[in-house]
């Protein structure tokens, strides 16, 4: 609606609109060259931690991109992990390729996602199972993840787990100490710095064939609202410049995005 009144040839703003925004924060970079470790030298599990809305499902979506690009795969996502422990088995079984319909015992299922895994490394693949809000998963769904993992202990076995959720998931990986233990890779994302957000919006907007929309109150204004979370930075941005299109604005200053803010706490409540 907004883009032919700021000259931008895509909305800059949308979620996952460039899927380079990671650069400009060094937690997202060092999180995405230890992801790219954990797998190029399978080691088997490794956590990803975060609050709501740094970019943690972004960022392994990038892994995916990137490693799908080398030839490593495939990906199994689970996106929610609120099933009984035998469902999420079931479920990357199938995923797999593995017919369970008549299949309802732990270790038989196990048994056919050894033979397969052992198939995909005989033939070059390397499997990444990513749980998606694994801070959710109880000790009993955990438990059955170590069970999973006791197949890559083996050695003939090439897959990597990613576990990623809120900052909690580490107590209650730690609450399974065979499982903490084999966790040898762990991350965890920082929100942007006033500095990293200057960056990010200049780079969005360039992106998108803008130059300066945003003053730089206005972008001080969009880190303090935003605490420097990229998800809410979007939103606000985005806002903002529909706000300013509205008004018919030649920049975007801090009234706007305080407007912005004001509408995004009625929208959520």
């Amino acid at each position: 609606m907004y883009e032919v009144y700021w000259k931008l040839n895509s909305r800059p703003f949308e979620d996952g609109a460039y899927p380079d925004y990671y650069s400009a924060s060094p937690s997202h970079q060092a999180s995405l060259l230890k992801l790219r470790y954990l797998i190029q030298q399978n080691k088997g599990i490794g956590l990803l931690l975060g609050d709501h809305g740094l970019g943690k499902t972004y960022l392994t979506h990038v892994l995916e991109r990137e490693c799908l690009d080398d030839g490593i795969g495939p990906f199994i996502r689970l996106v929610f992990p609120c099933l009984a422990p035998g469902e999420i088995l079931n479920y990357f079984a199938m995923r797999l390729g593995i017919q369970t319909a008549n299949v309802t015992a732990t270790e038989s299922i196990l048994v056919q996602v050894e033979e397969k895994l052992r198939e995909i490394a005989q033939n070059g693949g390397h499997p990444v199972f990513v749980i998606d809000d694994a801070h959710l998963l109880d000790v009993e769904q955990l438990d059955v993840l170590r069970l999973l993992l006791n197949l890559h202990e083996q050695g003939t076995c090439r897959f990597s787990m990613i576990l990623s959720g809120r900052s909690d998931l580490l107590s209650r990986v730690q609450r399974i100490k065979a499982l903490d233990q084999r966790a040898s890779v762990r991350m965890a994302l920082q929100p942007l710095t006033y500095e990293q957000v200057q960056t990010y919006i200049a780079d969005r907007l360039g992106a998108a064939g803008a130059e300066e929309i945003f003053d730089q109150r206005a972008v001080r204004t969009i880190w303090e609202l935003a605490q420097g979370v990229p998800r809410r930075i979007n939103q606000l941005c985005d806002l903002a410049l529909l706000v300013g299109f509205v008004d018919q604005l030649p920049l975007i200053s801090p009234v706007e995005v305080e407007a912005a803010a004001d509408e995004l706490v009625c929208i959520q409540a």
